[in-house]
């Protein structure tokens, strides 16, 4: 199933014929219920990520404005970094593929795992996570980047269990020991020439109804093209509310410290298993 695009948002490179985005996004990449405001595509949150000449896996399209064309979700503070681990909000596959590329990134400090997935039904669009505390039934490194390119190159790691995923599978946690928000991007391969697409962009019916309920407009995640150019972003990484979507609140969440002793209690009496298992 596609969705046909806004006008407004194509650009002279995209083809006559390609004026619709598919229905990727089978599955929220995370349960809603634990974020409160995520960024927009093309925003300056973060730090640049539009084009990268010297580097062949993002963008090629170089007629993009400097922004960051990933989106950021930040949870609540309460879910930012619990006793200090990593395993707080998990992170689900937005739809069936195949992981083709885990490599290591590191921030504040901590060392976590950037994960591509292609998908099975669109092989031209691959989801990125980043900063990921990857679930072990996969590969901690695969297809790592090329050592003439990336002097950190490691070997693939062969003790995993599988390098697919369904929709709605867990395959880990948002990695927030030191962080405000982790992030994820979407690239889309056309005929030898790559394009960051929104996430926004891609949501199936039932993907995007999660958050029209929390009282946002989808719309509104996306920065157009044209507004980026007229109005450069002249900062990065610093506060800027017009760069957010504040999600509106979830009404009884519960605190943090009952959290942790019902998930502490059913691990200790091995009813809480946290691999391979499926959002309901």
């Amino acid at each position: 199933m596609y969705r046909y695009l806004p006008l407004v948002f194509l650009s002279f490179w995209v083809s006559a014929d390609e004026t619709l985005y598919p229905e990727l996004i089978q599955n929220n990449i995370t349960d809603l219920y634990y974020i409160e405001e995520i960024s927009k595509f093309r925003s300056g949150a973060g730090h640049e990520f539009y084009y990268d000449p010297g580097f062949p896996f993002g963008a090629s399209d170089s007629t993009e404005p400097p922004s960051s064309m990933k989106h950021y979700f930040s949870p609540y503070d309460g879910y930012k970094d619990l006793n200090g681990t990593n395993s707080t909000i998990p992170v689900y596959a937005p739809f069936s593929g195949t992981i083709v590329r885990v490599t290591n990134e590191n921030c504040c400090g901590y060392e976590n795992k950037r994960v591509e997935i292609q998908s099975n039904d669109f092989s031209s669009y691959k989801l990125i996570f980043f900063h990921i505390n990857l679930d072990e039934a996969y590969p901690q490194i695969y297809n790592d980047w090329p050592a003439h390119l990336w002097p950190a190159h490691l070997p693939d790691d062969t003790e995993y269990e599988t390098l697919t995923v369904s929709a709605g599978e867990f395959i880990g946690y948002a990695d927030l020991r030191e962080s405000n928000d982790f992030d994820i991007a979407v690239l889309r391969e056309d005929a030898g020439e790559r394009y960051w697409v929104s996430y926004f962009d891609l949501l199936s019916d039932t993907v995007q109804n999660e958050y029209t309920s929390r009282g946002v407009v989808i719309n509104n995640f996306i920065i157009s093209k044209e507004a980026r150019s007229s109005e450069p972003v002249t900062w990065w990484g610093g506060r800027n509310d017009d760069d957010w979507i504040l999600l509106s609140p979830v009404n009884n969440i519960p605190s943090m410290g009952i959290l942790s002793l019902l998930v502490l209690t059913l691990s200790i009496l091995g009813v809480f298993k946290v691999s391979r298992y499926k959002k309901l």
